[in-house]
């Protein structure tokens, strides 16, 4: 029997402060993902297209601003701090990412929702993140931003560098990216505050983007300038290296993305208050 009542007309007291509880954040959290799991999938996909584009532009936008730096280490803060635009679009102006989406794994085991919704929500957004991520590596292209030889080298490098990293080293790093990118979404239920879910959110999202973590979404968008690159002497990739990136970079990084946000993250906090929601009736 669920230690949590979806049925149950005993709605648990919120708490009227800006900050939550942790408990009450997961609760929180629990509910989102609920919802989340039943919005309509064609929602679903045109919500997954819009943060994807996002993350095409943040990309763009720290590629832009890294691109004559010699650094390494101001270099990552830079782009770090640049791309934090992706999650802050994405949080308040709407979108879904896979990564984020993961964290109705609990809810499916708490049988709030039905495995097959689950799968198809996480096929469904996941398309649209891939799309939104192609359209802006192609748009990269079309609006010149490629001609510029120093950004033309920034997003080769960056790709090359990821076609570099072991199948086992982009799982590992996944997962670690997942507690953070899901956790920046998780994180915001902790507050009412607006200016509060921002700095929150800053602080799990800039060390995820200064340490380069594996990021299912966010890699769609150099997967995309991969074969772009053919287009510019001296700048030569092949098919397969397309099909390496699908390989060794996407398919370790959309396990190890899920197994972050679903185990390490929903999951562990699930076990942490488990004996605290058997008190509680949630009407979700």
């Amino acid at each position: 029997m669920s230690d949590i009542n979806p049925n149950s007309n005993n709605e648990h007291k919120k708490v009227s402060e800006e900050t939550r509880s942790p408990l009450d954040t997961f609760i929180e959290v629990y509910k989102a993902s609920v919802h989340k799991a039943h919005n309509p999938l064609i929602k679903t996909f045109l919500l997954g297209i819009v943060a994807g584009a996002f993350i095409g532009i943040a990309y763009i936008a720290s590629i832009w601003a890294t691109r004559n730096m010699q650094g390494q280490a101001m270099y990552n803060v830079i782009f770090g701090l640049v791309f934090l635009v992706a999650i802050t679009m994405i949080i308040f102006m709407g979108g879904e990412m896979f990564t984020s989406n993961s964290l109705m794994f609990i809810p499916v085991i708490k049988k709030h929702v039905k495995w097959r919704r689950m799968f198809a929500n996480l096929f469904v957004v996941l398309m649209g993140n891939f799309i939104g991520g192609a359209l802006f590596g192609l748009l990269t292209w079309g609006a010149g931003f490629l001609k510029d030889p120093a950004f033309l080298s920034n997003a080769y490098s960056i790709a090359e560098h990821k076609l570099e990293t072991s199948w086992y080293n982009n799982f590992f790093s996944a997962i670690i990216c997942n507690i953070l990118v899901a956790g920046s979404l998780y994180i915001t239920c902790a507050t009412k505050s607006s200016i509060a879910k921002f700095a929150l959110m800053a602080m799990l999202i800039f060390p995820f983007a200064l340490s380069g973590f594996s990021h299912v979404v966010a890699n769609s968008y150099p997967w995309t300038l991969l074969p772009i690159f053919n287009l510019f002497k001296g700048y030569h990739t092949t098919f397969g290296d397309w099909g390496k990136f699908g390989y060794s970079v996407q398919l370790p990084t959309l396990f190890g993305n899920f197994i972050g946000g679903a185990i390490f993250l929903m999951g562990f906090y699930y076990l942490i208050f488990r004996k605290d929601l058997k008190k509680i009736n949630i009407e979700l």
